[in-house]
């Protein structure tokens, strides 16, 4: 079934997504730590001599100091300058995108989204493109995080809160991406408080997935 892998480097080699030409990094809610996880995938595939293109194409409750946005970190993670082309899409109102958007009078479309990405990248390089929310959220006005998933074809990320009731979120947003026909890569849980005890995520799970599995440890920075 699953696999419980150490450490990061081994996560990235066990599911293959080093190998591969990037990775959707989705979440089972908004504010599990997608960010933060992505921020340490591209410092890890950065130092193993990947190339990584960061892509938020759509950014709600954008922040005026830019650094400490999701689409900022993942820039600076990849040692790039925070530019349009990283996310285009950026709205002030902390809601689902599609309804930022329409606060801002625009309107959201999954092909101007799917537009912010390459189509083509050399192999040395990976586009590492994170969502906005769960992988059910909207994301435009015509279509969800899982849409544009689809779209891509990526490796699908998940990355989920290490939380009581975090196990039922996990197996059915990884039943969602498996009826979409797309690859679950594997499972990142981040600990973003301190383990209630007795309580074991990552073991549980490994009757539920064959995928590789990977805890990230309690760190009292961990606030996106």
């Amino acid at each position: 079934m699953g696999m419980i892998v150490p450490s990061l480097a081994q996560w990235l080699e066990a599911t293959g997504v080093f190998d591969a030409p990037g990775i959707f990094v989705t979440g089972t809610d908004t504010g599990v730590g997608k960010t933060h996880v992505g921020v340490q995938l591209i410092h890890a595939l950065r130092v193993l001599g990947r190339e990584v293109i960061p892509r938020k194409p759509v950014e709600s409750g954008w922040l005026k100091d830019e650094a400490l946005t999701d689409a900022g970190q993942l820039a600076q993670a990849a040692g790039v300058p925070l530019d349009k082309a990283i996310c285009p899409y950026r709205f002030q109102a902390a809601l689902a995108p599609p309804r930022a958007a329409n606060m801002a009078k625009q309107t959201l479309l999954l092909r101007d989204l799917a537009a912010t990405c390459p189509l083509h990248w050399n192999k040395q390089q990976f586009l590492h493109v994170e969502g906005a929310g769960g992988f059910y959220s909207p994301l435009a006005n015509d279509g969800l995080n899982a849409d544009l998933a689809q779209i891509l074809g990526l490796p699908v990320v998940l990355v989920a809160e290490d939380r009581v009731g975090c196990i039922n979120q996990v197996l059915l947003v990884a039943e969602a991406i498996k009826q979409r026909h797309l690859q679950l890569a594997g499972v990142i849980l981040n600990v973003r408080q301190p383990p209630v005890e007795g309580m074991d995520n990552l073991t549980d799970l490994l009757g539920y997935l064959n995928v590789p599995l990977l805890r990230f440890p309690f760190n009292s920075s961990h606030f996106r």
